[in-house]
């Protein structure tokens, strides 16, 4: 989507202006982290293999500590791989809690090729694998996704039971998130023909039902999933408990590089 998004601005903006491409605009780097390089002292990594109902072999990351006061199940956005993963790690690991990353079937080196009912599969057996660590450990279990992984989290959040939810960058339905896309000038010219699968995940319909405790992160620069289907997604939640932070100069993948971010997920599974 995003690179659909990218070339219809360039087509808009061709044949009226000059566009420039700097070195930093070149290169789309990634700090990477491997089971073998993991040097974060505060977290052990166990790499484990999590094997879902449909014999989906799930490779996963259990980031644990002795200090843990809660746990954290991590759901991904789209283009989201474990080895990319070090800025949110970073920025976890100054908080006392355990958490659990995984990729997709068909991503990194997870069996099987991705559908939405393949990824809930995952999302609902990662569920329980946690459930079973923070019932060991007696701590609380939240869930956080990012972008498309947010749908999940609100997958899961509508069917179990959990300390609360977090959603960045979110996406409230597909539709509105589509449409956002394309520029207004080219809407006439542009359909989308999603298919039903995709089209039916619908963040807005979850969380009206969810009274879990909420909090939801997005950036004031994201031109992907923009702040107001945040701000959306927090009008139409049925909790008592939720918080909207808006990150100023965030865009969609760069959101744990700042402090902001840390603390406010800190005050979030702490606030009781």
């Amino acid at each position: 989507m995003q690179k659909l998004y990218v070339f219809l601005i360039l087509f808009i903006t061709a044949g009226c202006t000059t566009i420039e491409i700097n070195e930093r605009d070149a290169f789309d780097n990634h700090k990477t982290v491997t089971p073998e390089s993991f040097d974060i002292s505060a977290l052990t990594l166990y790499d484990r293999t999590i094997e879902t109902e449909d014999n989906v072999s799930i490779n996963a990351w259990f980031l644990l500590r002795d200090d843990a006061e809660a746990t954290v199940l991590y759901f991904g956005g789209n283009g989201f791989l474990m080895v990319k993963s070090r800025p949110l790690i970073e920025s976890y690991a100054t908080i006392p809690v355990n958490l659990v990353l995984f990729d997709y079937r068909g991503y990194g080196l997870s069996g099987g090729d991705p559908s939405v009912e393949g990824i809930q599969t995952d999302a609902q057996r990662m569920f329980e694998a946690v459930q079973e660590l923070a019932g060991e450990r007696s701590t609380p279990l939240f869930i956080h996704g990012h972008s498309m992984g947010s749908f999940l989290s609100g997958y899961i959040a509508d069917r179990e039971n959990v300390a609360g939810y977090i959603f960045e960058s979110p996406i409230s339905e597909v539709n509105s998130w589509t449409r956002n896309l394309v520029p207004w000038l080219l809407r006439p010219f542009i359909r989308f023909d999603i298919d039903s699968s995709i089209a039916s995940q619908n963040n807005l319909d979850r969380v009206s039902d969810i009274e879990h405790p909420l909090l939801i992160i997005g950036g004031s620069d994201d031109d992907i999933t923009p702040f107001s289907m945040a701000e959306e997604l927090l009008a139409a939640s049925a909790s008592d408990q939720k918080d909207l932070v808006k990150i100023e100069d965030g865009t969609h993948n760069d959101l744990p590089e700042f402090e902001q971010y840390r603390i406010s997920l800190e005050d979030f599974l702490f606030q009781n």
